[in-house]
């Protein structure tokens, strides 16, 4: 019997996706990977227990259930691309993409290196080491109480494979010579496993964004002045509207987090900006003298230790922010660039309103 033409590729067709199927799968868990599970963990950040944990040892390594742990960190906002399984996760500062198996990861608009994310039971996993380099932690398992510890911020970061001093260097926002002095090198040679120290805070600082220079499509008809007028009134509209790391325009008006809420009012007049702090940090004109409405960027002190951009705010004209702040919500900050807090975090400011 012979088979037609259309069978034979048929037949093709299927050998071909189990192959690739199979060649896939081969890359997301090691050959003859030999996974241990580990009894259901408590997970501690900066010493308090905030929530429990499944980890799972891959080859003698321990690995976390990467959305749990993105959730504990804040990273709510969660979507997932099947056809390349690529997840991305955002804080409101930070956008996270991630391919299960890969190597490379981008945070924000930077690539960094990664030990491959791998699934188990239909479940992603990260290493401690990947975890740590892709969410600004220190992440280690505690094995005479079996807890997982966080360190938030890092205050140290493991090599990972790929890395130099430069790669290290420029995703923590320092300089090389900051780097190795911190950590007394005097060759640029590391080794992946490596703990380096984070240089001091006065020496992270994110300020790429500053030389980034794109204008934002204005589609409100109306004078500049009633236009930046108008975006203070609207953020105004929101003040006591409660905070949530990550939130969603649908989380909207109760929740917001700081991105969310100048996309928002900006939005509502005209002006549409990126998801992101980081990313509505490149938009715009670096400005010294402040004008209302124009975007305000500080670091995060108490999450971020590799100086990046951490939140945004409006100015109001008259010395005051208006923003969506982690401990109290949509409120106004009075005098920002001296408040104790504000004032040492504050980065720069840019102009969308043109």
């Amino acid at each position: 019997m012979v088979m037609g033409r259309d069978v034979l590729q048929r037949i093709r067709r299927t050998i071909v996706a189990i192959l690739i199927l199979t060649l896939t799968f081969s890359m997301l868990l090691p050959v003859h990977a030999q996974v241990q599970k580990v009894p259901t963990a408590g997970i501690a950040i900066n010493g308090k227990v905030v929530d429990g944990i499944n980890p799972i040892i891959i080859n003698g390594k321990y690995h976390l259930p990467f959305l749990q742990l993105s959730k504990i960190l804040g990273y709510n906002n969660i979507k997932y691309e099947q056809k390349t399984g690529t997840y991305q996760v955002t804080d409101g500062s930070t956008i996270i993409r991630m391919t299960m198996g890969g190597t490379r990861a981008k945070k924000s608009n930077e690539y960094i290196n990664i030990e491959p994310p791998r699934w188990n039971n239909n479940t992603a996993y990260v290493s401690m080491n990947a975890a740590g380099a892709l969410f600004n932690v220190y992440i280690y398992y505690k094995k005479d109480n079996g807890s997982v510890q966080i360190q938030r911020p890092a205050g140290q970061y493991v090599v990972q494979s790929g890395d130099t001093l430069w790669t290290i260097s420029r995703a923590h926002h320092t300089t090389v010579a900051d780097l190795k002095a911190a950590n007394n090198l005097t060759t640029n040679i590391i080794s992946v496993g490596q703990k380096l120290k984070i240089p001091a805070r006065d020496k992270t600082h994110e300020l790429e964004p500053i030389r980034e220079k794109e204008p934002v499509p204005n589609d409100h008809h109306t004078k500049l002045e009633n236009q930046r007028q108008g975006v203070i009134a609207e953020a105004k509209k929101y003040l006591g509207a409660g905070y949530k790391f990550g939130a969603s325009l649908a989380d909207a008006p109760k929740l917001f987090d700081c991105s969310s809420f100048t996309m928002l009012v900006f939005q509502q007049n005209g002006i549409q900006l990126p998801r992101v702090s980081r990313d509505q940090a490149s938009k715009g004109f670096n400005v010294n003298e402040l004008k209302a409405g124009d975007l305000m960027f500080f670091t995060n002190s108490e999450i971020y230790s590799d100086g990046r951009i951490g939140h945004v705010g409006v100015y109001m004209g008259d010395g005051s922010m208006i923003h969506a702040s982690s401990s109290k919500g949509v409120s106004i900050t009075k005098n920002v660039l001296t408040n104790p807090y504000w004032g040492k975090n504050y980065l720069f400011s840019k102009r969308v309103i043109q």
